[in-house]
């Protein structure tokens, strides 16, 4: 009876465990929405700051007139008296996207205004960076509860607080969800070889950050670093190629053809910060090449080597040429201003209104506290167990985060980008704990064994032990005889000298 009733707690932990695990990640959730609801149930449907009122009056434009007059837009009331073409200096993704929610609520019969529409959308796509944050927390540890605290971290984190408050109708309240769903279908993409389809969906979330927000550079530079990081630690596989080479092409057909065009233009080919992804790219074509002409040949690994230094080599001659004699001069550009702040001291971008601007200014350090709290301290141990277990997803949780967390020290505003990482390592880290303490707790109360437990009910019959059969004495040979016999009377000649010496001893006394 008693190891039954075991045997039913333990199945009801079992089932207890996914319960709770299901409910901290539906009530964090919830709690998402619920947090960024503040300053509505303070304020009213509101919105506030000066960006957000703009990019309301873009997407005014946009339900009024369609896609294409906000494309050809020319806005005469701002920026006066020179005006501006909005269709050419706006991300439109925000816009595009609290157009179509704002479509589909009245084609299923609950229709709302615009202006409630952009008031509540950070809200929602808060819970919705929340949720990829949880997912990616799964592939880099394929643990179910960090991916459960990496969502309920994600949900109330500061850092991700301050740019997706309902009523801060900004392109960052978007992009953050698009980024991390980025990040996770990137990974998810190299999980198997049956993984590819994910690559597409990834290169699709893509185009869609492109369309969002501006700092889909960092986005782009973050997956072709990470890709190159796998080949310099000798984890390159075919696998690697597919996923990034779909990802690539789609992703940069969406941001060159995409509704960001008259904004991005050719710059993944032109401009210097976003070239590096692109020769990541071309590598890995060549890489792959190399692995098939080896492979056909039969070759090993010197001979392989030698053939993949030759090809870059030709392909490296090739892309000289083209810079210095096909391509026109200046097709490919500098880098940007506020990049290249980012990497030289004090540099400022030229631009007053930019250079006054607080969120552009180095990120001091008392910030990352105010942003990050409790996360600060526990990431560097979450970090710490990515190095353990070699897998492509924990690579690039090492990889994002030491990236990001440089950039953040650059720019307050870049804080923003390393919430899902810290929230990732956060979650890691108090995961080991919570398994460290319950393997504790439990390790003197693990049940036995089935077969272990009926012989241990069963009282078991002392039996004599066997008896053994009784082992013959080999038969002295007449050689060993006569060799013990001449020991033993030395033996006895040395005992009797003794004998006579100790008698002579005690007669003088």
């Amino acid at each position: 009876a008693n190891m039954s009733a075991q045997r039913l707690l333990m199945s009801a932990q079992r089932l207890l465990i996914p319960t709770l695990r299901a409910l901290l990640i539906a009530f964090a959730l919830f709690e998402a929405v619920n947090i960024r609801l503040y300053a509505v149930r303070t304020y009213g449907r509101v919105i506030h700051e000066f960006d957000p009122w703009f990019n309301f009056r873009a997407a005014e434009y946009m339900v009024a007139h369609g896609w294409g007059a906000f494309q050809a837009w020319y806005d005469h009331e701002v920026w006066y008296p020179l005006g501006r073409h909005v269709g050419s200096t706006t991300y439109p993704g925000l816009q595009l996207t609290a157009w179509g929610v704002h479509s589909a609520l009245a084609a299923v019969g609950r229709p709302a205004s615009l202006n409630d529409v952009c008031v509540f959308l950070p809200a929602g796509f808060g819970a919705l960076a929340a949720g990829f944050t949880g997912l990616l927390a799964w592939e880099v540890t394929r643990k179910p509860n960090a991916a459960a605290l990496a969502t309920a971290i994600m949900a109330i984190h500061p850092g991700h607080l301050m740019r997706s408050i309902a009523g801060g109708f900004d392109n960052e309240s978007i992009a953050v969800a698009a980024m991390v769903s980025t990040f996770y279908l990137w990974v998810r993409a190299l999980r198997s070889d049956a993984s590819w389809p994910a690559a597409l969906l990834c290169g699709v979330s893509y185009s869609y950050m492109v369309a969002a927000w501006g700092g889909y550079v960092f986005v782009l530079n973050m997956i072709g670093i990470h890709a190159a990081a796998l080949v310099l630690v000798g984890r390159y596989s075919a696998r690697l190629w597919r996923a990034y080479s779909l990802w690539w092409l789609v992703g940069t057909a969406g941001a060159v053809f995409g509704p960001a065009r008259y904004l991005v233009g050719w710059q993944p080919f032109q401009s210097l910060e976003q070239l590096g992804p692109t020769a990541v790219f071309a590598a890995l074509q060549l890489w792959q090449l190399s692995e098939v002409m080896a492979d056909r040949r039969r070759l090993d690994s010197t001979e392989t080597l030698k053939l993949r230094l030759r090809l870059f080599g030709y392909a490296a001659a090739a892309a000289a040429v083209a810079v210095a004699v096909v391509l026109p001069e200046g097709f490919i550009g500098p880098m940007s201003a506020r990049v290249r702040s980012l990497f030289i001291k004090h540099t400022k971008t030229g631009n007053p209104l930019v250079d006054s601007v607080a969120e552009h200014q180095a990120t001091p350090p008392m910030l990352y506290w105010h942003y990050f709290h409790f996360t600060l301290f526990v990431m560097p141990l979450g970090l710490g167990t990515a190095f353990f277990g070699k897998s492509d997803a924990k690579l690039f949780l090492i990889v994002y985060t030491i990236v990001g967390f440089y950039f953040s020290a650059k720019m307050v505003r870049l804080l923003l980008l390393i919430s899902p990482a810290t929230s990732v390592c956060a979650a890691a880290c108090l995961d080991s704990l919570i398994a460290f303490n319950i393997e504790a707790l439990t390790a003197d109360d693990q049940p036995p064994v089935e077969g272990e437990e009926e012989e241990a009910e069963q009282p078991r019959a002392i039996s004599p032990p066997p008896q053994q059969p009784p082992q013959q004495q080999p038969q002295p040979q007449p050689q060993q005889e006569q060799g013990r016999a001449a020991l033993g009377k030395k033996a006895q000649a040395r005992l009797d000298a003794q004998a006579r010496v100790e008698a002579g001893g005690r007669r003088r006394k």
